[in-house]
């Protein structure tokens, strides 16, 4: 059996369907920075000319394989 450790893997949806390749990260601070950017986008839409998709992401801990890529 590999030997696991615990990562906190990033999701991206948009418009409510998860996107493949989720990323992995040791740190939960790291992965939450990054899901609030990927928010925020395209958050102020009184400027937006036209409409765009919805924009989703969350960091949620899950053991993987410690041979995983995980971000620093």
């Amino acid at each position: 059996m590999p030997e696991m450790i615990l990562a906190f893997v990033l999701t991206v949806y948009i418009d409510e369907q998860q996107q493949p390749n989720p990323q992995a990260f040791y740190d939960v601070n790291r992965c939450l920075y990054f899901a609030k950017k990927i928010r925020q986008q395209g958050a102020d839409y009184r400027w937006q000319k036209y409409p765009s998709p919805a924009i989703s992401a969350t960091c949620v801990p899950k053991l993987v394989d410690k041979n995983s890529r995980i971000w620093k």
